[in-house]
């Protein structure tokens, strides 16, 4: 009978000389036999099984579930083994759906938005009420409101990356310091999402997208415009001003291709 040592075993599969001691201490995989210098010798037999841990593990099913099956074999406990990969392997197609879905959205929202137009017009707008987490920090930069996202997606969606590349993230500009030219200061940042606790208000909103957000002055002029038109059509500010960021630095590095549509709300005077 053939034998092998651990470190033989590690490289031909490409298992770690730590794992194979983890799973030996576990019960999982043990040696053929162990001399009395401490090297460890494997056989076919822990090798079919080390083939059949690789499958396991790479399904996700855990140690000790795997363990439980390996253990006293027989006919039934091989179909029981056969059923576990079968909802694994299930599981996995449905989550790698959903990330083909997800996938799929963000490049129908990047191939659309990078189709605005660059001349910047002001448009009046009619907007549905949205849903919404908020994050009531007050924020001095884009990348402040940006960690303020990060936190939101900490407290609501763990792990998920629920906003990014869908240009459902943004930040609100109070009227006070919208009024003083004060663009800047956020006083909170929220993304969009239908089970969110908070609400933007519907209603008519004078809406300007355009390109760059590393420029103040820029910034600036466009926000500028906005009070001008507002104050030639007999308009006031309706509530506090919306930043919606249709590109930013999760899709580009350069800030030139950032795009944002800021959102007024105004009533007649």
């Amino acid at each position: 009978m053939k034998l092998y040592r651990i470190g033989q075993i590690s490289k031909l599969y490409d298992v770690s000389v730590d794992t194979l001691r983890h799973y030996e201490k576990i019960g999982l995989l043990e040696p053929e036999y162990v001399k009395d210098n401490g090297y460890r010798y494997y056989s076919n037999r822990q090798i079919w099984k080390l083939n059949v841990i690789r499958t396991l593990r790479h399904l996700d099913i855990g140690l000790l579930d795997i363990k439980d099956h390996l253990v006293d074999r027989t006919i039934g406990k091989s179909e029981s083994l056969i059923e576990l990969q079968l909802e694994a392997i299930e599981q996995q197609q449905a989550e790698l759906q959903g990330l083909k879905q997800d996938l799929q959205l963000r490049k129908k929202h990047l191939v659309t938005t990078k189709k605005t137009p660059c001349d910047m017009e002001i448009e009046l707008k009619t907007l549905p009420e949205r849903k919404c987490w908020v994050n009531k920090k007050q924020a001095t930069s884009f990348w402040d409101v940006d960690r303020m996202h990060k936190e939101i997606e900490a407290n609501h969606f763990g792990e998920e990356t629920r906003y990014t590349g869908f240009g459902n993230a943004g930040a609100r500009i109070t009227y006070q310091h919208f009024d003083a030219g004060k663009y800047g200061i956020y006083s909170e940042s929220f993304i969009l999402d239908e089970a969110g606790d908070h609400t933007l208000e519907g209603g008519q909103y004078l809406c300007l997208n355009f390109w760059g957000h590393d420029d103040m002055e820029d910034i600036k002029r466009h926000y500028d415009r906005v009070k001008v038109y507002m104050a030639e059509n007999g308009l006031a500010m309706n509530g506090p001003a919306i930043e919606l960021y249709k590109i930013d630095i999760h899709e580009t590095d350069n800030p030139d291709e950032f795009l944002t549509e800021l959102q007024v709300p105004v009533r007649l005077q």
